[in-house]
């Protein structure tokens, strides 16, 4: 009986993780609608962001999820994560189940993590700025100046985060699943690099700390791993500039579309267009050991009616790699990676910058330049048994 039972729930599991499932989301036509320009106003939204932008913009009750993402490089070379949520990404029809969790990288190499989920009477969150608690922990902020604290497990941190580059959002920041445009997920960066001052304490030890922040708020109705296959993200600082940069894959139900999104600023002052075109590719791949290749040079083509920017990225080093298979038995995990592999890769990289910008008849300021210096690189690779090249 217990065999039998064991494979009955490794063949529902498989199903599961394959996201097989007689409820996978259909849209009217096979294929994804981009961010628009033609849906602001339409929330309340104005051409700029607003500190309201950042707050609550989903029912916890409802079918849908919500996080605020938090990231820190230290002065140190440490680097930290921070992740305030609603319910797992994964199941937005279900129930309220508020989480933080906290992720630190020392400089050797070592990670310490923890994670609190006190229940939902624990939780509180406001619609009109950025404020969430979750049990002892709490983030709030204005898109100029945040404060957060991290309270649970051994682990306390209390930080300052001020901004240094301007909120933005593509279009409306939704990216949509159907043609009534009902079904979304939404993507803020509220923060997209700031400085970050403050203490951290792990270990029976307060760190005074100090570096570079970046802040981003999630939101949406749709299981990412039934409209998505994986995606590539990248952010980084360098010189004066400041550049996001992505490129979803939705699953073959949806058109199997790359989905770019690119946001480069110099100081105050936004560069990147809505209207562009990207081209990326990846070479070098190598295989991790948990079975999930990663490229080790990246290079993404941007061009828009100003000009043009290449990004190259080089040298992965692995901040932190994790399959979604490990808290599952061992002889799962073998029976499921014959089908699938969903994985997360985050790594630090070289980045260099080519900037080419044409001059308008008022401005001449910026033409060609070069920039270098490091940037921090994700993959999320949520269906599939290898990476889309």
């Amino acid at each position: 009986m217990k065999t039998i039972f064991f494979t009955i729930a490794s063949i529902l599991t498989l199903i599961i993780l394959s996201g097989c499932s007689t409820t996978t989301l259909k849209t009217e036509s096979s294929r994804v609608y981009p961010p628009g320009s033609d849906k602001v106003g339409k929330e309340g939204l104005k051409q700029y962001v607003e500190p309201w932008e950042d707050g609550l913009r989903s029912d916890p009750n409802g079918d849908s999820f919500e996080w605020w993402y938090f990231d820190f490089t230290l002065s140190d070379s440490s680097t930290v994560v921070i992740v305030f949520s609603t319910k797992d990404i994964l199941k937005p029809s279900g129930k309220p189940d508020p989480q933080v969790s906290i992720s630190i990288t020392t400089p050797d190499g070592k990670r310490i993590s923890d994670s609190d989920k006190p229940g939902f009477a624990k939780f509180s969150a406001l619609k009109d700025r950025c404020y969430v608690r979750i049990g002892k922990s709490s983030v709030s902020g204005d898109l100029q100046t945040y404060r957060l604290i991290y309270d649970h497990g051994g682990i306390y941190a209390e930080l300052k985060m001020v901004s240094r580059a301007p909120p933005w959002r593509p279009g409306d920041g939704k990216m949509y699943f159907d043609a009534k445009r009902t079904k979304y997920f939404a993507w803020l960066p509220a923060l997209p690099y700031g400085d970050v001052r403050g203490r951290i304490g792990f270990n029976g030890e307060i760190h005074e700390v100090s570096g570079t922040a970046y802040h981003d708020h999630n939101w949406g109705n749709v299981r990412l791993d039934r409209v998505m296959t994986q995606w590539y993200w990248g952010r980084a600082h360098i010189g004066d500039y400041t550049t996001i940069f992505s490129q979803i894959l939705t699953s073959p139900e949806y058109g199997s579309m790359r989905v770019p999104v690119f946001y480069l600023a110099k100081g105050n002052r936004i560069l990147s267009d809505e209207s562009f075109q990207m081209v990326l590719s990846a070479s070098k791949w190598k295989t991790h050991s948990g079975g999930r290749e990663f490229p080790q040079e990246i290079e993404i083509a941007i061009q828009q009616k100003n000009g043009q920017f290449l990004l190259r990225l080089s040298k992965p080093q692995i901040i932190e790699a994790k399959s979604f298979l490990e808290d599952l038995p061992i002889p799962l995990q073998l029976l499921v990676r014959l089908f699938d592999n969903p994985y997360y890769f985050r790594f630090k990289t070289k980045l260099t910058l080519l900037i080419s910008l044409v001059p308008g008849a008022a401005d001449t300021t910026y033409r060609d330049e070069v920039a270098a210096g490091s940037a921090i690189f994700e993959m999320m690779l949520l269906k599939g048994k290898h990476t889309v090249r």
